[in-house]
């Protein structure tokens, strides 16, 4: 979408075809209305007025080990939505506003070979595409990022994280985001995210090295908070599952890794730039997606695609981003295992202002 008017030939590769889920939290920030309205004010009205399949998020509520809880409000309204909807409603809205799109789907990607004159990329069916510059857009395990001179992949750093979905989860009517730190279940946070038609994101999620030294198995620990906890069991008692557990990787922010090379750039998950805090991760791949679309037209006029020339992307991205990433993953590394200090912290949090306000700009 962010590059509709640059009258580029872009080749969109995925190896699914859409309508197609991808295993989430499902929680839509609202940086992700801002990047809408900063390519086109319609693309965000289309969001807000024509895609129906979402619920309005007004805060977070937050749940300390000892039960003490604070309410976050968002100061402009968050959503949530099954990625399975959301990603098919873009989808649809970057078909609709660049002709110049053409679509690969259920396309399975064999090699990727940059050079100084192109880049060629090779599907297992044979079927060869070159272009000027890729773009990874491709996930925790992205393929384009092996053809960086440093790819990089902090596994002990990233969170491991399990989801299902739920429906008649009781108790939902406040419209929050739900994050409960359980004693017993640390490092790492339960959450209930509503969505529509009364059904709920529910999930578990921990820091790698954490899962690998205790043997946590994600989806027994999931089963044990939702039927043992006493805050939390009575909620699912006439709670039905749909469908099945599944699990998924965040590849979390915090350092300054290398997210580009010669012709290749790298967005969202596939970047490491998922909040190491909260897991969220859709907000900043819809920024370094939109960065990444302004590096590529200044590329095209300055008819440059090398490593020195996309350093420029790293910089955009960084700038905006990294500050925060690292406020984020020093307080997931400082409240590890501190059950006193999540207590203590949420507590003076929820009684004072400017500690809030300090707080929701994270979210």
């Amino acid at each position: 979408m962010a590059l509709k008017d640059a009258g580029l030939n872009i080749v969109w590769i995925d190896k699914a075809t859409f309508p197609r889920d991808k295993v989430c939290g499902d929680a839509i920030p609202s940086n992700v209305q801002r990047v809408l309205k900063s390519i086109d004010g319609s693309l965000n009205e289309k969001f807000l007025q024509h895609f129906t399949e979402k619920v309005q998020v007004e805060g977070c509520r937050f749940i300390a080990p000892d039960k003490t809880s604070f309410d976050l409000s968002f100061v402009t309204k968050g959503h949530a939505a099954k990625r399975l909807h959301f990603d098919h409603f873009l989808f649809n809205m970057a078909k609709e506003c660049n002709s110049h799109v053409s679509f690969i789907g259920d396309a399975s990607v064999e090699s990727i070979v940059n050079s100084a004159t192109d880049v060629t990329v090779r599907l297992a069916d044979g079927r060869t595409i070159e272009g000027q510059v890729i773009v990874g857009c491709d996930g925790a395990n992205s393929i384009v990022r092996k053809n960086l001179a440093q790819p990089f992949i902090n596994k002990k750093e990233n969170i491991a994280a399990v989801r299902a979905y739920y429906s008649n989860v009781a108790d939902l009517e406040h419209k929050m985001l739900e994050i409960h730190i359980i004693k017993g279940y640390m490092p790492g946070y339960f959450w209930i995210f509503p969505l529509p038609e009364n059904q709920s994101n529910v999930g578990f999620g921990m820091v790698n090295r954490f899962i690998t030294n205790r043997r946590i198995d994600l989806k027994e620990a999931l089963k044990e908070i939702i039927h043992k906890d006493k805050a939390i069991s009575p909620r699912f008692s006439q709670a039905t599952i749909d469908g099945v557990i599944s699990g998924f990787g965040l590849p979390c922010g915090g350092r300054k890794n290398p997210i580009s090379g010669q012709r290749i750039l790298l967005c969202g998950d596939a970047a490491s730039l998922i909040n190491p805090a909260t897991g969220e991760g859709i907000g900043n791949a819809m920024i370094s997606g939109r960065m990444a679309a302004l590096h590529i037209i200044n590329s095209f006029q300055a008819n440059n695609f090398t490593q020195s020339f996309n350093v420029q992307y790293d910089n955009m991205v960084y700038s905006k981003l990294l500050g925060d990433l690292r406020i984020q993953h020093w307080l997931q590394r400082i409240t590890a295992d501190r059950e006193w200090l999540i207590n203590f912290a949420l507590k003076h949090v929820s009684n004072n202002n400017w500690i809030r306000q300090k707080v929701r700009k994270f979210f």
